[in-house]
């Protein structure tokens, strides 16, 4: 317990002190959402099996406008299995969501990716290895609003039982698009950021953060190809039982 304790205060303290040097150049600015229902702009082929959703699935409540500046990343970590309960043993993502508020119509230039987590500390997942990356997307908002932003993305199968992370990456805008947040609170080692600097938590570094980023993806169920290490000692064992 004492170790756990002390991993814990290790890694406040590093992303408090990486925080304070991020907060120095940057402000959050959060506003109640102008929109509650997000009109959808879905990129790529529509239907198809949709088994389960992963990310964060909570209402839309924050907006956190003049705080994205492209090119740059931001990441939110999650457990497939809060909610892709349906899928014993493995998920694809097969389009990741990202909710996006507007003050009048623009462009913006973006892609996704799905990441395996790392581990900054005890129950703490870091972004960690690409799993799947999609291209880039240009995608032109018509008018002021909330929109619920949906590009398909091809992956492998992985396994259910562990966190992963979902990735945008803004390329260009003509105009700063707002993040959307849940109502919160917001939590460490959840929201990640970089726009030039490395990794940091975003919560981390600005306590007034009001909750997890508004990422979600579509998921299929599947079963995710075994290791070669587990097949080579799986055909030992098959040749003992021979």
């Amino acid at each position: 317990m004492r170790h756990f304790l002390l991993g814990v205060i290790v890694v406040a303290f590093a992303m408090g002190w990486l925080g304070a040097a991020v907060a120095a150049d940057r402000e959050v600015t959060v506003t109640p959402l102008e929109y509650t229902v997000p009109m959808p702009l879905t990129f790529g082929p529509t239907g198809g099996a949709v088994n389960c959703q992963v990310g964060n699935l909570n209402p839309a409540a924050w907006a956190i406008s003049n705080f994205v500046s492209a090119p740059e990343d931001y990441k939110l970590a999650f457990d497939p299995m809060t909610t892709c309960t349906v899928c014993p043993v493995g998920f694809k993502v097969t389009k990741v969501h990202a909710y996006l508020q507007f003050a009048a119509a623009c462009q913006v230039v973006l892609s996704v990716d799905v990441e395996d987590a790392v581990y900054q500390g005890p129950d703490c997942p870091a972004p960690g290895p690409v799993v799947c990356a999609s291209p880039l997307y240009t995608v032109t908002i018509p008018a002021a609003g909330m929109y619920d932003i949906a590009i398909p993305i091809t992956c492998d199968c992985v396994p259910i039982g562990r966190d992963y992370l979902l990735s945008v990456h803004f390329e260009s805008h003509t105009r700063v698009p707002a993040l959307i947040t849940d109502a919160g609170p917001a939590v460490l080692c959840l929201n990640w950021n970089d726009y030039g600097t490395g990794w940091y938590d975003i919560f981390a570094a600005f306590p007034t953060w009001p909750g997890q980023l508004k990422f979600f993806a579509d998921a299929e169920c599947c079963t995710p190809p075994v290791p070669a290490d587990e097949k080579t000692w799986g055909a030992v064992k098959d040749l003992y039982e021979e």
